[in-house]
């Protein structure tokens, strides 16, 4: 929890412990860490050498194996302690100490732990003088672990769980249970509804003086609340390894199909133009930057998994951070960096980029020429009529509305060529020689294609009202018309690559149809089956 020490600290259960270096799971039932080789509960216990002395080798720990070896009858408790009635994460003790106490902790934990269970006449771990069985530099093991995304349907289920009361009795959400924030003069985290935001955004990777780590706090929080149910019939989330962080068992987790919108007093649509906001910016301002963008803020919440998708750093606007001329809190990115970035899929840029490897639209855009920044057309987003800005800075309603009115004078539907345009069938004949020419259904596949992308509002959007956006899929640098050049035009029928990178006839033919059905994923006709588009001779 923010400005608190850490309830998790680095966590350890053996031998020898304070740095975790690769994942952290918690006690729980049961479940499984998966088999043979292949383990989600890994823990790899490291400690900084002590001074002047040697250090051992990192122990790979399995978590959910100790917690199925302890039983149903016994819990976390026979391991952490607990503070302020809930367990914390370390190894029998609420904080770190030294390298020197922190090793006897453990060595004297878990190597009496396994006299007992010998002593029992049952399977234990390595005993005392047995080192290399615990501090091997080949572990056994290999991490199958994988981070649990908690989306937009995880969210949901714990939004509308009973069972998840809210913090205080005249509030009718339980946002406050997960979501906080610190209040400095009160040294406590408080709950403010409407300024909820992710918890990476406190949170870090590592633990910081204001925060525990993501992974501390995560464990903290929901592991300590799933286990509160423990005994009760109310249905939880797990408690051990596996149930969160095994690949198969994530796989078993219930997806909710349709999730309402998550409401936090955000815009359904708004102008991206953080320099309004800047200081001294005056009327005069617009003759210098470029038209707003009307971004339609509702629209791109249902296409992702969650708010940090875009906003990665916290719930700000854009330009809160990227400024013009760059500062430190936003990594030095100038704001038009950020947003035309085709590296980042928190660039709008490089997220519509990524759009284009969706199976519907690869086929066309994964064989056309990469656009660069210095050859798009700025005004297919910067549309917003200056004119309409009467004052600076403008309102939230009135950005709003602006946006709206900008978004609904926008084409929505893309254009098409009429059917009487479209050359039904187009025979490939140019190197016919082992087989007969390949008929290719021409109509029947620019209607197929049409027919894909007649529901999706961002292809609608930037393929726009000219007809022949579509032929580029295939007719990739040939002129925007209804009668492009043939490939032979560009592509000679030698099968020699020429020295400025196009393929032969031969090769551009295969390159572009094969490729093609293997991005949209067309079994059928194979890359091998011949006779699948041409009729054997003879």
């Amino acid at each position: 929890m923010a400005n608190t020490s850490s309830l998790l600290g680095r966590a350890g259960v053996v031998l020898a412990v304070l740095l975790i270096s690769t994942t952290i799971c918690l006690a729980g039932t049961g479940g499984n860490a998966g088999s043979g080789s292949l383990r989600s509960d890994i823990i790899s216990i490291d400690l900084p050498p002590i001074p002047g002395g040697e250090k051992m080798p990192a122990v790979q720990f399995l978590h959910d194996r100790h917690t199925q070896a302890i039983g149903v009858k016994k819990d976390c408790s026979e391991c952490h302690l607990k503070k302020e009635d809930k367990i914390v994460f370390k190894f029998k003790r609420t904080q770190d100490g030294d390298t020197e106490s922190d090793m006897e902790i453990y060595h004297d934990g878990c190597i009496g732990c396994h006299l007992e269970t010998k002593g029992a006449g049952k399977p234990s771990g390595p005993l005392a003088g047995d080192c290399r069985s615990c501090h091997s530099t080949k572990p056994e093991k290999v991490s199958s672990w994988q981070p649990i995304a908690f989306d937009r349907s995880l969210h949901f289920r714990h939004e509308v769980s009973g069972v998840i009361k809210p913090t205080e009795k005249n509030l009718k959400v339980n946002c406050g249970a997960c979501h906080h924030k610190y209040d400095k003069a009160a040294e406590k985290t408080v709950y403010e509804k409407g300024e909820e935001e992710s918890c990476a955004y406190c949170h870090l990777k590592e633990t910081t003086k204001e925060a525990s780590s993501l992974q501390n706090a995560s464990h903290a929080a929901c592991v300590n609340c799933h286990r509160s149910f423990a005994g009760t019939s109310e249905k939880a989330g797990p408690v051990n390894c596996s149930g969160c962080h095994d690949p198969a068992e994530q796989k078993k987790i219930e997806v909710i199909q349709s999730v309402p919108r998550l409401e936090r007093n955000q815009p359904d649509a708004t102008l991206l133009a953080s320099w309004m906001a800047w200081p001294f910016q005056t009327q005069k301002s617009l003759e210098k930057h470029v038209k707003p963008v009307a971004f339609n803020h509702k629209v791109h919440e249902g296409k992702v998994s969650s708010c940090k998708t875009c906003h990665h750093a916290s719930l700000a606007r854009c330009g809160e951070c990227h400024t013009e001329t760059g500062s430190e809190k936003g990594g030095y990115i100038r704001l038009e960096q950020a947003m035309h970035n085709f590296n980042s899929e928190a660039s709008c840029m490089g997220c519509h980029q990524q759009a284009q490897k969706a199976t519907n639209c690869a086929g066309c855009h994964a064989l056309m020429p990469e656009k660069t920044f210095n050859n798009t057309d700025c005004a297919q987003c910067h549309r917003v009529d200056k004119k309409a800005i009467v004052k600076i800075p403008l309102s939230r309603a009135e950005r709003t509305q602006l946006a709206e009115k900008t978004l609904a004078s926008v084409s929505m539907r893309s254009a098409m060529i009429p059917d009487r345009e479209i050359p039904e069938m187009v025979k490939i004949d140019a190197m016919a020689d082992q087989y007969k020419p390949a008929v290719f259904p021409h109509r029947q596949i620019v209607r197929k294609l049409a027919d894909l992308m007649k529901d999706d509002k961002m292809a609608d959007f930037f393929h726009g009202k000219e007809a022949t956006t579509l032929c580029a899929g295939c007719h990739h640098n040939s002129p925007a018309t209804t009668q492009p050049p043939k490939c032979a035009s560009c592509h000679g029928e030698s099968f020699k690559t020429d020295t400025d990178g196009r393929p032969g006839l031969m090769g551009a033919y295969h390159g572009q149809c094969i490729s093609c059905h293997q991005l949209m994923k067309i079994e059928k006709p194979a890359a091998t089956d011949c006779i699948g588009c041409h009729e054997k001779k003879g």
